[in-house]
């Protein structure tokens, strides 16, 4: 294909995409929200009402509420002053010296590794009282008032709400004092707090002065639930594997359960800072938060079970009796058994470790290996002796053990161990806050996060405004040997963090830091009558309202980098509508049905929108992004003036999804209603993926009925617009058909093998989209077989053709009269110009629209547009363009 000039530019203007696996015959796609409820039938475009914003990098928005603000001296209920025993290095990372790796396993101690967990939940502990004692009173008041009114009306349709988010932020119900403060030394240079996981109480600010740190403590037992806060005897650390979803075999932790779906570290590990049935919460401060999820992890107890894994050179054994006779050593071990360490004790070296530590089940080596508890320095196990030489306990080429960082784990149970359900990591979040009224982060940094970074379930006034979230960031201090890991680095250097397990060098694509999203607001389980939780240890007296619904969110002015979703907004798999508002899927009137997240629902006074994700800058990450999970329904959420910034130049493997923009995505067991999203205004170069819109995110055997229990879900995504939007820095040899940037990405699905029944749709309005350079830009899977729904378990699949959209040598306008050229949309063709041309039961695709540039003749059409269009022309302005803020 002729290729233009990198100065020319092809756009797709008011392109109405409409992708199912068939309609009906006529050429009008059906649809399914959820199980066998329907939406209407993709129509011609409207143009959708946009976001009145004005072009400016920080210009003032009036669709937004006021910006949050640091609490002046007054409303500081403690200052605490770092400890001079911790001073960061140069780089913001944490000197050996200040957190000291024990030299017998099981050796962390408080006063090294754990100094300041307990004075700063003390502190926040006091003040949550304080706050109680003055206001909560006046807050469950108002709540009952309004809960009364709610309950009169006597609506099935609608949960219990209480008193609004808007109606909490009166100064009425705020404490004159509220705020913890973590700043430096008076007396020295100390500037670092290293704390295990906190608390944070309803009403209370924990904020972190600008130069200082809280550092997240490695032990690893601090962070493991106790009994009646955990769903199962599963220890945090745990690579979870039970890839069959079967009953675990007899003896081990989990003897008898029948699935592990859906546990994970959220489940099993203390995040590092939580808190639940909140009301105005906050965490703010030019200061930052480190979780340090690439260092190793270090123990309190003798008897925790963890995993290592063996570097330096790596034999395999073969044991005969007591002798080694063969060399193939299992890349891991664990130092106990869970269920030995939930009773007490200390499971005999030999001992094969629990299936849901990864170590009874593996996939890594052929044949395969069992993982044992091994707590030797080496990877002979105590009491063997090698047959004839090679490999022992004094051997210094003998594999060593390694004590795993979270990533490490992260990596372990996404990957190796199937990732699956039922294989995941047993990580804890870094902020986890759980349904909350008024929750605020403002300025804060959060990085290196070892799983979720913040995670908003059940939030009504979500502000997350001018933070910065950076995951991984390794100082250069943590990559030099002086920093004491016992390990030999794959890099060659002796204590390197820069590389996984696997060899792999840590970066923030999704080979290296697994599940780091940033911001994901989340439905709750459902609606929730509860005390306020004023302390580590303490409630209110009085009780709250929360409905579990998403709504009145602000992501603002931030900079993402993370290494996962920059955001995600996640509609189920929890779901919190009662059950005659969940639509056909549970026979309930469609009519009825309401969304779990819905930017419509009980937006207050002070803002425009109810959901607003703007100005935000991102750098590396997975996008803005809705799902995956999407059974509960999301619908009207807009985003506007948002930037995309990162240098892929196609070279990189396509299997690589580390730089992606904007994004849906759902799968047949987890999908619902997605619509009315408005996407304007997004300035996007050197990106991989622009747009994906995906409806088969996972394959029936990575999700399963049973994550739900409400059988097969089928997602559908309607009404999503946009508009504005300007793809820059394509790199060149995508069109020699390298992996590379420029990707646009709709993958639909049909229902079955004959695809009789359409079963899901995915309908797009686009206006003034445009594209630097003329390359392959492709539309791939557009429509694809899923799943057969008859079969009895879900299994078989079938494929429907790829189609592919290429804009052909002078086409600067996919409409429906291709005004400037011969190209049109392509199926099963490799290349070359032509009309579209799809086959009968293959795809459905409607396309609508006109030239927006106005004149026919016009040659270069969306060069004329860019030059009309403010918001387009923003992207050539060098402001448009920061730098990822210094954050040491």
């Amino acid at each position: 294909m002729k290729m233009r000039s990198a100065r020319e530019l092809v756009v797709l203007g008011l392109l109405v995409l409409t992708v199912a696996g068939c309609g009906d015959g006529n050429g009008v796609a059906g649809s399914s929200s959820s199980s066998n409820s329907t939406t209407p039938p993709a129509t011609n475009p409207t143009t959708p009402t946009n976001p009145a914003w004005t072009p400016g990098r920080y210009a003032a928005d009036t669709n937004l509420p006021d910006s949050p603000a640091l609490p002046s001296d007054t409303q500081v209920c403690s200052v605490l002053e770092a400890s001079n025993k911790l001073v960061k290095n140069a780089d913001g990372s944490l000197p050996v010296s200040a957190d000291p790796t024990p030299a017998t396993y099981g050796g962390a101690t408080t006063a090294l590794n754990n100094p300041d967990q307990a004075r700063i939940q003390a502190a926040l502990d006091a003040c949550g009282a304080a706050v109680d004692a003055e206001v909560g009173a006046k807050i469950t008041q108002a709540d009952q008032q309004a809960a009364a009114t709610q309950q009169a009306a006597n609506n099935p349709l609608v949960n219990i709400a209480g008193a609004s988010s808007e109606t909490l932020s009166n100064p009425a119900y705020k404490a004159t004092k509220f705020a913890v403060r973590l700043v430096r030394n008076s007396g020295g240079s100390g500037n670092a707090f290293l704390s295990g996981p906190l608390v944070l109480p309803s009403g209370v600010t924990l904020w972190v002065d600008d130069g200082v740190t809280l550092f997240a403590s490695r032990d690893v037992v601090v962070y493991d639930k106790t009994a009646q806060d955990r769903p199962n005897a599963i220890t945090c650390g745990a690579a979870i594997n039970n890839p069959d979803g079967l009953p675990a075999p007899a003896g081990t932790v989990n003897a008898g359960q029948a699935t592990l779906a859906g546990v994970s570290g959220m489940q099993n590990c203390y995040p590092l800072i939580r808190g639940t049935h909140t009301v105005n919460a906050s965490i703010m401060g030019t200061g930052s938060i480190d979780a340090r999820g690439y260092m190793p992890l270090i123990s309190s107890s003798a008897l925790y079970p963890t995993i290592r894994w063996a570097t330096g050179v790596t034999e395999a054994f073969t044991y005969s009796g007591n002798n080694i006779t063969g060399v193939t050593t299992p890349k891991f071990s664990c130092t106990n058994t869970i269920a030995a360490y939930r009773a007490g004790t200390l499971a005999p070296e030999g001992t094969a470790c629990d299936v849901v530590t990864a170590m009874g089940k593996t996939t890594l080596t052929t044949p395969a290996v069992t993982y044992v508890v091994n707590r030797q320095a080496t990877s002979v196990p105590s009491g063997m002796t090698v047959a004839g030489g090679g490999c022992n306990a004094g051997t210094t080429g003998c594999a060593r053990w390694v004590p795993a960082s979270w990533w490490d784990i992260s990596y372990h149970g996404n990957k190796d161990i199937g990732g699956g359900p039922y294989s995941f990591q047993g990580n804890p979040g870094m902020l986890w806050m759980q349904q909350s009224k008024n929750l605020s982060l403002y300025q804060i940094t959060l990085r290196n996060s070892t799983f979720f970074t913040v995670e908003a379930d059940g939030v009504d006034g979500l502000t997350v405004w001018g933070i910065k979230i950076i995951t991984p960031l390794l100082p250069d201090a943590a990559n030099q040997a002086s920093v004491g890991m016992n390990n030999d680095a794959f890099d060659g250097v002796s204590g390197s963090y820069s590389h996984l397990y696997t060899g792999a060098t840590i970066d923030a694509s999704s080979t290296g830091v697994k599940n780091t999203d940033g911001v994901d607001p989340s439905v709750a389980a459902g609606p929730e009558h509860a005390a306020l939780g004023t302390g580590s240890k303490t409630t209110s007296s009085g009780q709250v309202y929360f409905d579990g619904y998403v709504k009145n969110v602000a992501i603002v002015y931030n900079y993402l980098s993370p290494s996962d979703d920059n955001v995600a907004f996640k509609g189920g798999l929890q779901d919190p509508r009662p059950a005659a508002a969940r639509g056909a899927q549970n026979g309930s009137t469609p009519a009825n049905m309401q969304w779990g997240i819905d930017g419509n629902r009980g937006v207050s006074s002070n803002r425009t929108y109810g959901i607003t994700v703007a100005h935000n800058h991102n750098y590396n990450g997975h996008g803005l992004s809705i799902g995956s999970p999407t059974n509960a329904g999301v619908r009207n959420i807009h985003f506007y003036d948002n930037y995309f910034d990162n240098i892929y130049d196609g070279t990189n493997s396509s299997t690589d999804m580390g730089i992606v923009g904007l994004r849906i995505k759902s799968g047949q067991a987890r999908g619902g209603d997605v619509s009315n999203i408005y996407y304007d205004g997004a300035c996007m170069r050197g990106v991989k993926d622009f747009l994906v819109f995906d409806m088969y995110y996972t394959g029936p055997s990575a999700d399963p009925i049973s994550y739900t229990g409400l059988g097969w879900l089928i997602p559908s995504f309607h009404d999503i617009n946009l508009s504005n939007i300007r793809m820059m820095n394509i790199p060149a040899n995508k069109a020699a058909g390298k992996a590379g940037g420029g990707n646009l990405t709709f993958r639909g699905l049909h229902a079955d093998t004959s695809f009789a029944n359409t079963q899901s749709v995915i309908q797009l309005n686009m206006n003034n989209v445009v594209a630097d350079n003329d390359v392959a830009l492709g539309i791939s899977n557009l429509s694809k077989g899923v799943v057969n729904i008859g079969s009895t378990d879900g299994s078989s699949q079938s494929k429907a053709a790829n189609a592919t959209l290429n804009l052909g040598a002078n086409v600067s306008l996919i409409g429906q009269s291709f005004a400037h050229g011969t190209g049109g949309i392509l199926t099963n063709t490799s290349g070359g110009a032509g009309k579209y041309t799809a086959t009968t039961n293959t795809l459905n695709l409607t396309v609508n629209g006109s030239d927006d540039a106005g004149a026919a003749n016009d040659t270069n059409p969306a060069a004329t547009i860019v030059a009309q269009n403010p918001k387009l022309s923003l992207c050539d302005q060098a402001s448009s363009w920061p730098a990822f803020p210094n954050v040491k």
